[in-house]
C-alpha cells in the first residue's frame, strides 16, 4: 500500500517510515528550540527540561525504528503466502486483508497516539507554566537606569541616534553590572531594571556607569552627550518559579529614579529643597541606605517625597558620585538622618 523506498536484504524500507521519524523529529527540534528561547528559567525548570527532552528522544527512537522492523517481520510471512498459494490451486489467489487489520494501520495508530500524548502533555505543561507560582523570597538591591530625554532625541535627531544612545546604555551598564555580581536584568526599552545581592554592588556598578558616561561618553553625534537617571531600593522581592521578580521594592526604585521636585515635600523646620539633579544622578532609598554605610560611600539626604501608589512620606538620599564630592557636616552622622533632612548640599549653622 506504501510505496517501497529501497531493500536492505529482506528489509523494505517504506515511504511512510521515513514520513513518521521526519516529521517526529522535526516537532522535537521545535520543542528543544522552544526551550532553549526561555531567557529565564530555574534549576528546577531546567531539569524538568530535560526530562522532557530524554522522554521526546525516547519516543522518537522507538517510533523510528517501529515502522522499519514491522514491514520486515510482515514480509516473510507474505512471501510464505504468495509460496503456498502458487503450489496449490492458482484459481484461488489470497485475498489482502482490510486496511484495519494491516500491521502498517497498527503502526500508525500508535504514531497518532503518541504524538496526540505528547501535543497534550506540552500544552498541559504550557498552561502549568502561566500560573507562575512563587518560588522564594530574598532581599535584594534593586537598580533602575534609565536614559534621559529619549523622547527629544527620538524627535530631533531620529530613531537612529535614539536606538545608538540605547544600545550604548544597555552595552555599558551589563558589562559592568555583571562584574559587580548581577542576579537579574530586563530590559525596560529606555533602560534596564537590575537586582543585586547588595546594596554596595548595585551603587557601585551606577557609580561606575556615570564616571564612563562623564570620562568617555559615546560618540553620538550630533546629538546630546548621553545622560542617565539611576533609582536604587532595597528590600523583600518575591522570586516566581521562572527567576522573575516581583514586589514593591521594585516599584519603589522605578519610582525613587523618576523623581521631581514637585514631589518633594519640606518637613516643617527645614529649608526649602535646594540644589536639585535632573540627570546623571544616584537616588537611593532609606532601607538601601542603611545597607550602605558601612561602605563608606559619600551621599546625602535629599528630602522627604511621596511615591505614587505608596502611602506616607519617604526619605530619599544622592549618592555623591563625583571624585570630590563629600557628604554635608550636618548629614555626616546618618544615625540621625531623619534630623537633617535639608535638600541642599549644606546647611547653615
Amino acid at each position: 500500500m506504501y510505496p517501497v523506498l529501497f531493500h536492505i536484504g529482506n528489509f523494505e524500507i517504506r515511504s511512510y517510515g521515513v514520513i513518521v521519524a521526519l516529521s517526529f523529529l522535526l516537532a522535537l527540534w521545535l520543542g528543544t528550540k522552544e526551550a532553549k528561547g526561555q531567557t529565564f528559567r530555574t534549576e528546577e525548570t531546567k531539569e524538568n527540561d530535560m526530562h522532557v527532552r530524554q522522554v521526546a528522544f525516547l519516543i522518537v527512537a522507538l517510533l523510528a525504528l517501529v515502522p522499519i522492523a514491522l514491514p520486515a517481520a510482515v514480509v516473510p510471512n507474505e512471501h510464505m503466502k504468495i509460496v503456498e498459494g502458487a503450489g496449490g490451486a492458482m484459481e484461488h489467489p489470497v485475498a489482502s486483508a482490510p486496511f484495519y487489520q494491516e500491521h502498517t494501520f497498527l503502526v500508525l495508530a500508535g504514531f497518532a497516539t503518541a504524538v496526540a500524548g505528547f501535543v497534550a502533555f506540552r500544552i498541559a505543561q504550557r498552561r502549568r507554566g502561566r500560573k507562575v507560582a512563587p518560588a522564594a523570597l530574598v532581599n535584594e538591591a534593586v537598580l533602575v537606569v534609565d536614559l534621559v530625554n529619549s523622547t527629544h532625541v527620538s524627535t530631533h535627531y531620529g530613531n537612529g541616534l535614539a536606538m545608538r544612545a540605547r544600545s550604548a546604555l544597555k552595552d555599558r551598564t551589563l558589562e559592568i553590572a555583571e562584574a559587580r555580581g548581577l542576579t537579574f536584568s530586563e530590559n525596560t526599552g529606555d533602560g534596564y531594571f537590575m537586582t543585586f545581592a547588595s546594596v554596595p554592588n548595585g551603587v557601585q556598578t551606577a557609580i561606575e556607569l556615570l564616571k564612563g558616561l562623564r570620562d568617555q561618553p559615546p560618540d553620538l553625534s550630533p546629538g546630546p552627550p548621553l545622560a542617565a537617571r539611576v533609582g536604587i531600593s532595597y528590600g523583600e522581592i518575591l522570586l516566581d518559579s521562572r527567576g522573575g521578580r516581583h514586589g514593591a521594592a521594585i516599584n519603589k526604585a522605578f519610582r525613587i529614579e523618576g523623581l521631581t521636585p514637585k514631589s518633594f515635600t519640606r518637613v516643617e523646620g527645614e529649608s526649602e529643597l535646594g540644589k536639585f539633579p535632573d540627570c546623571n544622578r544616584i537616588f537611593i532609598d532609606e532601607d538601601a541606605s542603611h545597607e550602605l554605610r558601612s561602605a563608606g560611600i559619600p551621599m546625602r539626604a535629599v528630602g522627604f517625597c511621596r511615591l505614587k501608589g505608596f502611602s506616607g512620606l519617604h526619605q530619599v538620599f544622592e549618592v555623591l558620585w563625583h571624585n570630590d564630592a563629600q557628604p554635608p557636616k550636618s548629614q555626616t552622622n546618618l544615625h540621625v538622618i531623619s534630623n537633617c533632612i535639608t535638600g541642599v548640599e549644606g546647611r547653615p549653622k
